[in-house]
């Protein structure tokens, strides 16, 4: 998982959605040193909540 400063969203939106993207892993995101968010592409998002939804039916 890549980790970023929560200022890195303001000033490189567009880099960190491509990451997002090509990776398909999430990033972490820090404020003031800590971890404050997780930011992920859409699509890896709906399949982990697939993945999750599956699980929790067996």
């Amino acid at each position: 998982m890549l980790q970023k400063p929560s200022a890195a969203i303001r000033k490189n939106y567009n880099e960190i959605s491509e990451m997002c993207k090509k990776s398909g892993e999430p990033v972490y995101l820090t404020k003031n040193g800590k971890g404050d968010l997780i930011v992920m592409d859409i699509e890896a998002f709906a399949r982990r909540e697939s993945m999750l939804r599956l699980r929790e039916n067996l």
